[in-house]
Order: C-alpha cells, then structure tokens, then sequence
C-alpha cells in the first residue's frame, strides 16, 4: 500500500471553510467550483493566478454542477434551484421533500447530463434522507429512501457502473447503471469502511475506475480498486475532516480535496490551523471530465 508515498496536499490560498465541499471542475473555466456549506458560498478557484470569486448564497447548498458559462445547478436546502452567476439570483426548480429539517449533500451529473443527487437530516436523525435523480425536462424522481447521509457518487469510465456512498452504512455501493434510460439495478457492497479510519464520505472515479474517498474524522483521502474491493493506497492530509475529492486541471492530474473545521472544538482548530483549506496534489492517476447539467429545449 506505498502506491501514494510521499504524496502531499498544499492549501491553494489562506481561505478556510466551515464545511468545506463538493470540488467540481469546470472545464470551460479551467477552475474549482466548490462550496462552503455552512459559509452559505461558492467559490470559484482559478490554478493560473491563484485567485478566487466567491458568491453568497442565501441558503446552504450540498453540491453545484455546470450547465452554462454563466449559470450553474445547485442541490441545496429547497431543493433544485437554477442558481445565475451575472445577477446572482436562484431561480428555483423543485422541492421533492418540503421539509426544514433536511438539506441535499453531495451531487453529479451523468453523462447524459442528468442531476444525481441525495438528502441528510439537518438534526442528526438516521435514515432520513433519500436518493434523487433531475432530467433534463427538471422532472425530479425519488430513487430510493432510508439514507442517512447521501454522499460521494460516481461512475465507471464505462458508464455501466453507479458508485454511492450512504456514510452511516460505512460502505461503497455498485449499481448496475443504464446510461440512457437513467435507470439503476440491485446494489452491492464493493468498498466496507468497517475497519478505515473515519467515515466515507465525498468521492471521485478516475479515469482507471479506481475509487478516491475521503475520510471524514480520518485525515486522508484512500484509493480502492472496486473489482478487487481493496485498498492501493492513501494520502494523508494535516486535518481530521477530509469531506470530498475532485480531478481537475488541463489534464485532469490534479487532485483537490476540501475539508472542514465544523464539528473540531477549539483545541482541535488549534492544533489544525488548515482544517477547512482547499487543497491541492498530484497523486499521478488522471481523473475523468465532470459533465454539466443537460437541460432539454422543451423544459421551462
């Protein structure tokens, strides 16, 4: 398990999140959209001048997918929303639950351009949330319930695989995936965390069909092979709450990580001066391109 050795994140600027999440790259940008989920932000990391633009949202949002040069799809407290990156309005879609006491977490598209994502409890409680699918005509369709934290997600670079992570089950799940139906088989475990350190949480595929999740309580990102169900190696990073992981750059060679101070008591934020930095390494496995949300003509 020495395949990733010597490999180590730096922080790409001074920002620190309260709850860092969902790295998304945007190639048509050449950027890292990410998210702030209790600092209610997206933020845009650009890797060629270091900068950052950063936009309030008024509501906490759990992922943001693509879907023009100037507005992107949110997955956040109410549901689907448009959200417009000249005006800086959000423009609603659907509410599938209609309720205060859940939000959306993590969440991506497929290739087709459909809109993946889940639900947790805002208030601790398990097997409250649920599994959602977007299509293109904003129809919004319940998958299945009984999650308690919906989390990473991703597919094979063949596109016949669905990997989900539900983090209080502590496993990875495999679904058979039909790409142009949009439709999902039977699930089974190809990933068990039973004796990882922390929880699963965010996720990335790379272009290998190897699986990159991030350890929330356990300060690393680990690399599994999903066929074999075993562990190639790990990334260690300076802070306990790893939440996700994204490939990015001009060939997909970076791998940036966000992570979070939420939840540290103030002893642990000083000895964790990084937790909530975004960060940045080049494990050698190129990532897959993320795909934008694919609105039909039709839809209103």
């Amino acid at each position: 398990m020495s395949e990733l050795k010597g490999i180590k994140p730096e922080p790409v600027s001074d920002y620190r999140a309260v709850l860092g999440e969902g790295p998304n790259w945007m190639e048509n940008k050449q950027t890292l959209m990410w998210i702030d989920i209790e600092g209610k932000q997206l933020r845009f990391y650009n890797p060629e001048d270091g900068s950052e633009e950063v936009y309030e949202l008024p509501e906490r949002a759990g992922a943001a997918v693509g879907h023009s040069d100037d507005r992107v799809v949110l997955a956040s407290e109410s549901g689907f929303a448009f959200y417009d990156l000249n005006t800086r309005q959000l423009n609603r879609i659907h509410d599938p639950e209609h309720r205060e006491d859940n939000r959306f977490n993590d969440g991506k598209c497929d290739a087709a351009g459909r809109f993946w994502a889940g639900t947790m409890s805002l208030v601790g409680k398990e097997e409250q949330g649920a599994f959602y699918r977007m299509d293109g005509d904003l129809t919004v369709h319940r998958l299945f319930g009984n999650v308690s934290t919906s989390n990473g997600l991703g597919w094979s670079p063949d596109g016949t695989v669905l990997y989900y992570i539900d983090t209080g089950t502590r496993q990875v799940q495999a679904f058979g995936f039909d790409v142009e139906k949009g439709e999902i088989g039977s699930a089974r475990s190809v990933v068990s965390f039973e004796h990882e350190e922390g929880w699963p949480d965010g996720m990335a595929v790379d272009a290998d069909g190897d699986l990159w999740i991030a350890h929330y309580g356990g300060g690393r990102v680990s690399k599994w092979d999903p066929v074999a169900g075993i562990k190639l190696g790990e990334i260690l990073l300076p802070v306990d709450n790893v939440t996700c992981c994204a490939f990015g750059g001009a060939d997909y060679g970076d791998l940036y990580i966000t992570t979070a101070a939420d939840g540290l008591s103030d002893e642990q934020k000083a000895q964790q001066p990084l937790a909530g930095a975004l960060f940045v390494c080049r494990p050698g496995p190129k990532g897959q391109p993320a795909h934008r949300f694919r609105q039909t003509e039709d839809a209103q």
